[in-house]
């Protein structure tokens, strides 16, 4: 009985899930196919058993035929692909899989397009000569119409996970998939993608871009966490206490920054719920021009603020600090003089809102693109993602608040954000 329930259940799609590798492309899962299988293909009077579940056979039709002429037994789980079918009950849903084993090679690949939200990518669970080869042919056969396990035997595996292989493999899939995504990318800024009336293939391109973005930033955060973790800590020894509150001062604005790129990347990532909260803005205010300093610094440029209010706000704390500060980026951005100046102006409205209004000298934004700057996807950077300014008034919105641009010419640009005072 135990042995039934075990079969029932997708053993191969919780491995993908516990490899808690990055999302790949369907691109990059094909050419990692045609990899799996190339020793044996070269090697075409060697003996060895292949187990394939393929649902798409597009672009790896010239693999799998050249695979007929080789000396591999090959056992099929799909309905698509050549060699004996194996399928006993359809348990595997939309998983997928290649297992090869020879004497002196063996490889192991599973991925399942379900388990990710951006279509045609998934992540994967991928070997090359490790003793784990076994555990994924147990589980196979243990949903197969014939015994897999002997071949295990005929063919052993390493007894020893080599991971420096596969450590090695994996940064290889991660190298090889970055280039696929750039070249998607340079296909959709090059105005491929972008000049078309797919909405569908935009969102694909975007989700898939961040999603990628997001990955890269969350390794770079995890250093930057730790990094101030030790810093704090070694603050203790100091002597000096200016020097300590100065430093507790860095410190703090790194962890706030940290904070607010993760709020940022799970915007990018699915819709978050909002935490409402009154917040004193002038304190919030004060944690922006903190974290934007520094690049303002660099550029030369400075920021004048002139706020009145000194009452609270009802706001998402990170929201709100997140489309202040990447107005202000934007703005440094636009700014080509010497003489960089942003301003930082509030006022109270009738209607119960406190305006904040943000201001530079900047370029400016022509006028037939100024419709356009809030749209999912559009942007006039080279190496802007589009997401900017359209997440930024959506959480202004959850915020029951508003983003707008106010004006824009050769002399500078105005946004002005609207949130509710308590």
């Amino acid at each position: 009985m135990g042995g039934a329930n075990f079969r029932q259940k997708n053993l191969l799609k919780d491995l993908i899930y516990l490899g808690q590798t990055r999302p790949v492309s369907k691109q990059t899962v094909k050419g990692l196919f045609r990899f799996a299988l190339e020793p044996l293909l070269e090697a075409q009077s060697q003996k060895a058993v292949v187990l394939i579940r393929v649902f798409d056979t597009k672009e790896i039709e010239g693999v799998l035929k050249r695979l007929e002429f080789t000396n591999a037994e090959v056992y099929s789980f799909d309905s698509v692909t050549n060699g004996e079918n194996l399928t006993k009950d359809d348990i595997w849903g939309e998983t997928e899989f290649l297992v090869v084993l020879s004497p002196r090679y063996s490889a192991v690949m599973l991925w399942d397009y379900s388990t990710e939200t951006v279509k045609d990518t998934s992540c994967l669970y991928y070997l090359l000569n490790s003793k784990d080869v076994n555990n994924v042919v147990r589980i196979i056969s243990e949903n197969s119409k014939i015994d897999l396990m002997r071949y295990t035997q005929e063919y052993t595996p390493e007894r020893r996970s080599n991971e420096l292989l596969n450590k090695a493999v994996h940064k290889f899939i991660d190298f090889s998939n970055s280039f696929v995504e750039e070249a998607a990318i340079s296909q959709a800024e090059s105005g491929i993608i972008g000049e078309s009336d797919d909405i569908g293939k935009k969102y694909e391109y975007i989700c898939s871009k961040t999603r990628t973005i997001s990955h890269d930033i969350r390794n770079h955060l995890s250093v930057i966490d730790l990094y101030s973790k030790i810093m704090e800590k070694r603050l203790q020894t100091v002597a000096s206490k200016e020097l300590q509150d100065s430093m507790m001062n860095a410190v703090l604005s790194i962890k706030k920054s940290k904070d607010a790129i993760d709020v940022l990347l799970n915007e990018l990532k699915t819709i978050q719920g909002i935490n409402l909260g009154s917040h004193n803005f002038s304190m919030i205010l004060q944690s922006v021009v903190n974290l934007a300093q520094a690049k303002a610094l660099q550029k030369n440029i400075k920021i004048e603020v002139s706020n009145s209010f000194l009452g609270e706000v009802i706001a998402d704390e990170n929201k709100l600090l997140n489309v202040i500060l990447n107005l202000l980026y934007n703005a440094m951005d636009a700014i080509e003089s010497k003489e960089g100046i942003i301003s930082i102006t509030t006022e109270e409205t009738n209607e119960n809102m406190l305006r904040i209004l943000i201001s530079d000298n900047g370029c400016g934004i022509t006028k037939d693109k100024q419709d356009k700057i809030f749209e999912e996807g559009y942007t006039s950077k080279s190496t802007g993602s589009g997401l900017g300014l359209y997440i930024s008034k959506e959480a202004m919105k959850e915020q029951y608040g508003d983003l707008n641009l106010v004006s824009s010419d050769d002399n500078g640009t105005v946004f002005e954000i609207l949130v509710p005072k308590v």
